[in-house]
């Protein structure tokens, strides 16, 4: 339980929190309790993208950029541990092909490892279902902000994710925790957030109005398309019109 507070304490007070872990790390004392960081050290990234070296460097450089911005979050400990676990996935993915190192899906393969890690931890469902959730979806802001993904599509991030603000700044932290920093990713992403809260804030088809347009069966199923209808943009007449026509002519509901 004294390890436990210790790194509640660090996470959330610490101005870098990378010291508390470089002194582990020092006195060899990540064994058993932080094993899942320990596999991270020396574990070579592509130079081209990660100039800062093997991925423990990288995560500890995450790590005090989220301290900078763990005031503003929704969830400041689940931040913190999501900054800590984003890279775990590295361990069991990191390969060379054709003289390149990459990672392929190691925000998806590293989800047992984290969640392990949590339940060692001892933190509530509410926190584990972040920073899996968080761990998951890391890498997708900045990909969309690097392509310029359409709107419709940052939509469906922002709604996968259970505080689609704090994802943004792991997000910005990843970027920032790099030698070069990448830092281009903020203002597109804000833009592209403030979007998406004000098409979740316009009024929205219901069931209730699903019923009174005459639509009374499989309306969960029915819903799923409305809200993919909301996530595109459209406002609740246009879209509750698209999905009654699509419930009558898709799935053939009379």
């Amino acid at each position: 339980m004294e390890i436990i507070n210790n790194l509640k304490n660090v996470l959330l007070k610490s101005e870098k929190p990378s010291e508390y872990f470089e002194n582990l790390k020092h006195e060899k004392k990540l064994d058993g309790f932080f094993t899942e960081l320990k596999y991270l050290i020396n574990l070579p990234q592509n130079e081209h993208y990660h100039k800062e070296g093997d991925v423990w460097t990288h995560t500890m450089l995450v790590l005090d950029e989220a301290a900078k911005r763990r005031s503003i979050v929704k969830n400041p400990f689940g931040f913190m541990l999501s900054a800590l676990c984003h890279d775990f996935g590295k361990a069991m993915t990191t390969e060379k092909v054709n003289g390149i190192i990459h990672s392929y899906g190691h925000e998806k393969e590293g989800l047992p490892l984290v969640k392990s890690f949590l339940k060692r931890l001892s933190v509530n469902q509410e926190i584990t279902d972040y920073v899996l959730n968080m761990t998951e979806y890391h890498m997708m802001p900045n990909i969309m902000a690097e392509a310029k993904s359409r709107i419709k599509n940052t939509n469906k991030l922002f709604d996968s994710a259970v505080e689609p603000f704090d994802l943004i700044q792991l997000a910005i932290c990843d970027g920032l925790g790099k030698i070069p920093q990448k830092n281009d990713s903020e203002e597109f992403l804000m833009m592209r957030f403030s979007k998406f809260t004000e098409i979740m804030s316009r009024p929205y088809v219901m069931k209730k109005d699903l019923i009174n347009a005459g639509i009374n069966e499989r309306l969960d199923e029915v819903l799923v398309h409305s809200h993919k209808m909301r996530l595109a943009g459209f406002d609740k007449e246009n879209s509750l019109r698209q999905t009654v026509a699509y419930a009558r002519k898709v799935l053939k509901i009379k």
